[in-house]
Order: structure tokens, then C-alpha cells, then sequence
């Protein structure tokens, strides 16, 4: 199965989600009644009966998933993917395995079908998110003293996945998170047990069963990395590195500094509408996929601080998508920040095109060094106003008749037309310091 990626079935089954650039992630659950992240049972070492009570205060708007979908739709994302049981083991789905469900506490009904109706319903891809951790097995802790609760907490995965693939429809992602086996030999790693079990996940969970189970039902969901076997694509967390050996993959990220996936009642440290475009352009110009979080309040709104900012993004991309969809990534620095004007900003390509997002906005100049295929012209983007290019030494190009101020909100965008597809020059002697450099010699 590991195999699976380098294939023309699999290149095939990944176009959407390649051509969709974005999504949206959604961390939503019963711990959201409390406001303080989605791992509060843990951090506060919350005992179990102490901890069940808050899903009875669990109350979800009716239309929570028409919000969260339409957030998606105007952020411009191709897909969401919503938490359908997180590390604490609470369902938002209808399961025969655990009477403690969104169905018989707080919301009294299935969370997850109200979900992909609303997301199929505007058109968008359907992500599951599903935690194969559940911190309320005693075993998970201490696999030495329950060992024999182990088999069934490896069938309660086995079983709450096959519900997922089989009462909802089509679904186009599985995202499964922290295949941990239980114990572990790190003090502070979720459960440290100087006896850790001797296997590694993907044969603790039975991994490549449960993946060939969930392909037999859906023949055309993406799966991402994280049940120990490499399947369909790599999760870079909270950082922006490609893959190795063009392996697709996804950056995921949350929209506070100190990583709390779910809501916090209120974040000191959150990222920018300007930040948010930094990294999401990073991602695109080194080629892969950015899965950008939101935590919902109680009901399930999205937060009035997080619907400003992500509006902002889906604006800049209907103004700006050209620069996004349909390119590669940047032939140009080839995703290095040390490259050609990278501190003016980040590149992405197109055959003979080259898009120049600025997050530093010069006065109205710029000059285009180490660039080859012959630059003919630039104009903005956002309005189409054309600007003077002239050559200069060193196969220099200066791009000047730029507005004092910044044409867009967030980050303008230069259209640059190349006689070839742009790609870098290299520097090999001290030849430029006397403004003789030619990339002929």
C-alpha cells in the first residue's frame, strides 16, 4: 500500500485536491463548551466522570453546519475537513461502539451527517478528521496493567472508521491523527509507561487492514499519513516543508500562535490576515496544499475575529486567484528563502508566466535579479495597470511606474510575461561586481 502514491490511478484520484490549493480545518467538539482548546481534559487531568458531564452542556446551533459551510465556500476553500472524534474519544457521530455520542448527550443528534449535507451542498469536498488515540481506554496509559483492554480498543478504531466510510456517503478524505502506540519512552508523550508496547502503529492499529477496508468502501477517498503508513500524503504541522521526492502534501495550521486547535476564549496571538496569506503562499509556491484551522464557539459559529480574517484571504483570492490556481510552484527560487527577491515576496509559475506576490511593497520600484527566460513585460494584477520594465547590467531587470500606495489590502501582485518559462541564474565568479555578469560566459 505504501506504493500506492507513485501511480496514474492515484494522480488521477488526487487532481481535485491538487487543483483545490486550500481547505478549510474545523477542531469541534464537546471540549469547546469550556473554551480552552481541545485537549483540556488532558492538560487539567479532568477524571473521566468529571469530564463526560461537559457533553451534556454540548448545545449546537441548527445551523451550525450551513455556517461553517458557507465560511468555507467565501474563504475560497475546495474542502474541510471536521473533527469527527478528537483524542478524548467523543463521537460527533451516530456509533453503535460507545453510548457517549453527540446522538445521546447534549446535541441529541448525528453532527456528522448535518455536516457533509451542508458541505455537499455547496458543492465542496468532505474531509473526516479522526483521532485513533482515545485517551479514555485505561490501556492507552498503562498497557501493562489493561492489557487486555487492548484488542478492544484497536476494534472500537476498526469499527468507528467503518461506520464513518459506510453511513455518509461519498467521502473524499480521511484524516486520520496520533497513531500513538499506547506508552511511550518519552516522559511528557501521551502515555508514558517505561513499559511501552514493542510495535510500531501501523501494526498496532492494524493500519493496512483498516486502509484497505476503508479503499473497498470508498475507491476514491484521499488518505493522509498519519495511521504509520505513508498512503496518499505527508502533514507538515504548524510549518511550511515540502516532501521529499515530489510526495504531495499538506501544511496544517492554526490560526493562534500557541498551537490550541480548538476555540480559547480569547487568543492574544493570533495570525493575521497578512500572516495567514504568508504562510498559504509559501505553501503554494513549494507546491503543496494548505489546511488552514478554525475552532468554532460552542455552537458552532465561526469566531467574528476568524469570519474577518478568512473573508479577507477569500477576497484576495477572487481578486488574486490566477496567481494561485492553476500553477506550479516557484521555478524560480524552487522554494528557497534565500533566492532571487525573496524579500520582496514568493513566486508561482505558470509556463511562460511568473506571479510575484509582495508582502514587502516598494516605493515604486523593483528590481528582478538572477531571473532567466527573458522578462517582457509586467503589469498589477488586481487592476491590470501595465509598469516599465528595463534591462540593465548583470541581466538586471528594474519594474518601476508603481503606485505610491499599495494596490490591494493584503498583498499585491505583479504579472510578469517571460519570453521562456522563468527559472534561476547562478552566480559562478565575482563577475557582477563589476557589472559585467552574463549567464552566456
Amino acid at each position: 500500500m505504501a506504493e500506492i502514491q507513485n501511480n496514474t490511478e492515484t494522480a488521477n484520484r488526487m487532481q481535485w485536491w491538487r487543483d483545490a490549493r486550500l481547505g478549510m480545518f474545523v477542531h469541534w467538539g464537546c471540549y469547546s463548551v469550556l473554551e480552552r482548546g481541545e485537549q483540556i481534559m488532558l492538560r487539567d487531568l479532568m477524571p473521566l466522570a468529571e469530564y463526560k458531564k461537559i457533553a451534556d452542556d454540548f448545545k449546537p446551533a441548527a445551523d451550525w453546519a450551513d455556517q461553517i459551510a458557507e465560511q468555507a465556500v467565501r474563504m475560497k476553500a475546495g474542502y474541510v475537513v471536521l473533527t469527527t472524534r478528537h483524542h478524548d474519544g467523543y463521537c460527533l457521530f451516530d456509533t453503535k461502539t460507545d453510548p457517549w455520542n453527540a446522538v445521546n448527550t447534549g446535541p441529541g443528534r448525528d453532527l456528522i451527517r448535518e455536516y457533509v449535507e451542508a458541505i455537499r451542498k455547496r458543492g465542496l469536498k468532505v474531509g473526516l478528521y479522526y483521532s485513533l488515540v482515545n485517551w479514555r481506554w485505561h490501556a492507552f496509559w498503562d498497557p501493562e496493567h489493561y492489557a487486555d483492554e487492548l484488542p478492544a480498543m484497536v476494534e472500537e478504531v476498526h469499527q468507528q472508521v467503518t461506520e464513518l466510510m459506510s453511513n455518509y456517503g461519498k467521502i473524499d478524505i480521511l484524516w486520520y491523527d496520533v497513531a500513538a502506540v499506547p506508552g511511550s519512552s518519552t516522559p511528557g508523550a501521551f502515555g508514558y509507561q517505561p513499559h511501552r508496547l514493542d510495535m510500531t502503529s501501523a501494526e498496532f492499529y492494524r493500519s493496512e487492514e483498516l486502509n484497505r477496508k476503508v479503499r473497498e468502501l470508498q475507491p476514491h477517498i484521499l488518505i493522509n499519513n498519519r495511521s504509520g503508513v505513508p498512503e496518499d500524503f505527508g502533514t507538515p504541522e504548524q510549518h511550511v516543508t515540502a516532501e521529499k521526492d515530489g510526495r504531495a502534501w499538506e501544511t496544517c495550521m492554526t490560526k493562534n500562535f500557541p498551537p490550541n486547535w480548538a476555540c480559547v476564549n480569547h487568543s492574544v496571538a493570533d495570525k493575521s490576515a497578512g500572516q495567514i496569506l504568508f504562510y498559504f503562499m509559501d505553501a503554494m509556491r513549494k507546491g503543496g496544499n494548505f489546511l488552514f484551522n478554525i475552532g468554532p464557539d460552542p455552537k458552532g459559529y465561526v469566531t467574528a475575529r476568524d469570519r474577518e480574517d478568512l473573508d479577507k484571504l477569500g477576497r484576495w483570492l477572487e481578486r488574486n486567484g490566477k496567481a494561485v490556481f492553476g500553477c506550479g510552484p516557484d521555478t524560480i527560487n524552487n522554494g528557497s528563502n534565500q533566492g532571487v527577491c525573496f524579500q520582496y515576496g514568493m513566486f508561482t509559475v505558470r509556463g511562460t508566466t511568473a506571479y510575484m506576490t509582495l508582502f514587502f511593497y516598494p516605493k515604486d520600484y523593483l528590481i528582478i535579479s538572477k531571473v532567466g527566460g527573458g522578462l517582457k513585460s509586467a503589469r498589477i494584477l488586481v487592476n491590470g495597470m501595465p509598469l516599465k520594465v528595463e534591462p540593465l547590467s548583470n541581466e538586471r531587470y528594474r519594474i518601476s511606474g508603481l503606485p505610491a500606495e499599495q494596490p490591494d489590502e493584503l498583498a499585491t501582485v505583479l504579472e510578469l510575461e517571460f519570453e521562456q518559462p522563468p527559472y534561476m541564474l547562478h552566480y559562478s565568479d565575482a563577475s557582477w561586481l563589476d557589472g559585467k555578469f552574463s549567464s552566456a560566459q
